[in-house]
């Protein structure tokens, strides 16, 4: 007879590596670097404004991050607006960028040789002619962000009028981001809105994992990348005065008596590292150290 153990028995609870137990970062916690972000993306997005508005006293601000429910997010926009939406990331998720209508009809009309001034009646929707010229400056936003995003990738989503008009699901968890514009003493906004959630995908950098403390430990001199690097040393075996008469008579067949030091210098360059005494191994010459750089004595290693 097999006896089965009972359902209600206890059981060992499972122990788990912290690294393992430890998810990504909370999207909640990255408002705070998104909003770093933007304060940097706004020297970037000014330059791409000035270009446009043909307006070198151009500024933008960042007026900060708010959290908006999907159904939310139209209030949250100017009454006529330039939309589109964007995919970035392994995922696809989506950003959501708004441009201010009124600002790009009005520019639109400078740009034809007008003062800017359209009145207060706007159009149910951009004429084509406008749209070309908020798709510029889109681009030239896209690639302030990518630029301060160490090149993130956005892909131009192809939605229907229909879709931008509702580009998240209702109930999705949304930050906004809105940058305040002023150009020609008239001010108008950019709004930048994803899911909450994609934050981590966004803002790459902030959102992996804590990284563990890395050794600063310098490499030693022989490990790499020290431990084969070559070095030319040299050896004076023969260090003595010859009169000038003696040098002026050598010729092929002189026998010249020397005498070889008994403590020889090991030089790398100029720089004595040891000495030895010069002796034979195997029918070679070798120097048998005495003595190394640090001055300690080290009797009978050879060096040939």
């Amino acid at each position: 007879m097999t006896r089965r153990a009972s359902p209600k028995a206890g059981r060992r609870p499972a122990s788990h590596a912290g690294v393992l137990l430890r998810g990504r970062e909370a999207p909640v916690e990255l408002g705070p670097e998104f909003e770093r972000f933007a304060a940097r993306l706004c020297g970037a997005v000014r330059a791409s404004v000035a270009a446009v508005a043909n307006d070198a006293d151009a500024r933008v601000a960042s007026l900060g991050t708010q959290a908006l429910a999907g159904a939310e997010l139209t209030g949250h926009c100017a009454p006529l607006i330039a939309p589109s939406r964007h995919r970035f990331g392994v995922a696809g998720h989506a950003l959501f960028l708004a441009l201010d209508g009124r600002a790009i009809l009005e520019q639109l009309d400078r740009t034809f040789g007008g003062t800017g001034e359209i009145g207060e009646r706007l159009p149910a929707e951009l004429p084509h002619t406008a749209r070309l010229l908020s798709q510029r400056f889109e681009r030239q936003v896209l690639a302030a962000m990518a630029g301060e995003l160490g090149g993130l990738e956005f892909r131009t989503d192809d939605a229907s009028p229909a879709e931008l008009r509702a580009p998240f699901a209702p109930d999705a968890e949304l930050t906004a981001l809105t940058l305040e514009v002023t150009t020609g003493g008239r001010t108008w906004h950019i709004v930048l809105a994803l899911e909450t959630a994609a934050l981590s995908s966004l803002l790459p950098k902030r959102a992996s994992a804590p990284r563990a403390p890395v050794s600063r430990r310098k490499p030693g001199i022989d490990e790499a990348p020290f431990a084969d690097l070559p070095l030319a040393t040299s050896a004076r075996l023969v260090d003595m005065e010859m009169p000038l008469h003696r040098l002026a008579a050598i010729q092929p067949g002189t026998v010249l008596p020397i005498m070889v030091a008994r403590n020889v210098p090991l030089q790398v360059g100029e720089i004595v590292i040891a000495r030895g005494t010069v002796g034979e191994v195997d029918d070679q010459v070798a120097l048998q150290i005495t003595q190394t750089f640090t001055g300690q004595t080290t009797p009978g290693k050879e060096i040939r």
